[in-house]
């Protein structure tokens, strides 16, 4: 029996522990942050909902967000170049080179993708030389020592693995510096459109379900509303990542611990749809771009109690005493 209970606890933290792999190594410093009671695992959770919608006396609030999750159609690396040399001549020349047989690579790899090379700069560099003058023996002058060109090349591409490839070839003539990847799409106008049709149909289904619940028709009610929409590209959404390890060994007093550095990296986190009352293209791997609709509908619930483009007219008589005093009159 001991056998057994023994086996059952090893079985229950190796599945655990297992468990507790999924979440990453984002959540790791918590669970080593101190003794880790499992019996927690074991406990319902108190989860808030999010308020989707909310009324009172005189009027109701829907509340619908929607977030669209589009693949880029075309992504745009840029790397910088930069070249020194001697002359102005064998700056331009070695720097053509370099451009080039990148361009000549790129086109025999895939003749889709478009490479364009953006001037940044072009300055000459200094160095200093002494001057024996019989005033002052000793006079720093800045002497040209060469020249240092600068530019960008600005790669187009529509397939995301071709990235891997457009690197091996920058690096063989030494461009190594990635600034950035901008993710382009050309569908914004139909992703607004569908936004606005799913959000219409989520509207009116609620509409329907309140009505019968309310015991009133919504859709004869007064109402006003308000919509918005934004864009997130994948380069806002990475967040800074420290890699955590930590051995649980208890060493000798007099042993030496040396730390070893954790490494510093990033990684894509895109908006959870759990906010949201729906999510298009939500299986998707690869980053993407991500456009939010939020549309907010105010319907009025408290009827005016006269008809409408009625005038109230609030006349009031007053008489003039003898003595000079106002009093009103009551009619």
């Amino acid at each position: 029996m001991k056998i057994k209970n023994v086996l059952s606890g090893l079985f229950l933290a190796t599945s655990i522990g297992a468990l507790a792999q999924h979440s990453g190594n984002v959540n790791s410093k918590e669970a080593a942050s101190g003794n880790y009671n499992y019996q927690n695992q074991y406990q319902n959770p108190t989860i808030n909902t999010i308020q989707t919608s909310y009324s009172n006396d005189l009027e109701m609030v829907i509340q619908i967000k929607g977030i669209y999750n589009e693949k880029a159609t075309s992504q745009k690396a840029v790397f910088s170049v930069l070249q020194v040399g001697k002359t102005a001549e064998e700056v331009t020349n070695l720097m053509d080179e370099r451009i080039e047989n990148v361009m000549k690579e790129v086109k025999l790899f895939s003749p889709e993708i478009e490479v364009v090379s953006d001037m940044i700069s072009f300055i000459p560099t200094y160095e200093y030389e002494i001057q024996k003058k019989i005033f002052n023996p000793k006079t720093y002058n800045e002497k040209p020592a060469g020249f240092e060109l600068k530019k960008n090349l600005i790669i187009k591409y529509k397939n995301t693995n071709d990235l891997n490839k457009i690197m091996n070839i920058c690096a063989k003539q030494e461009i190594y510096d990635l600034a950035k990847v901008d993710y382009v799409t050309s569908n914004l106008d139909h992703i607004r459109d569908v936004l606005q049709l799913k959000a219409s149909e989520e509207y009116k289904q609620m509409l329907t379900n309140y009505s019968a619940i309310m015991n009133t028709d919504l859709f004869k009610k007064e109402k006003t509303l308000v919509e918005g929409y934004n864009t997130i590209y994948p380069m806002e959404s990475y967040k800074s990542y420290t890699a955590y390890s930590q051995a649980a060994i208890n060493f000798a007093p007099d042993s030496q611990v040396n730390s070893i550095k954790k490494n510093s990296t990033q990684f894509y986190d895109a908006a959870l749809a759990k906010s949201h009352t729906f999510v298009v293209n939500a299986d998707i791997t690869e980053p993407t771009i991500q456009i939010f609709y939020d549309l907010t509908i105010k319907i009025k619930l408290k009827e005016d109690q006269l008809p409408k483009n009625t005038i109230i007219r609030n006349n009031r008589y007053y008489i003039i005493t003898p003595a000079g005093d106002i009093k009103p009159l009551a009619l």
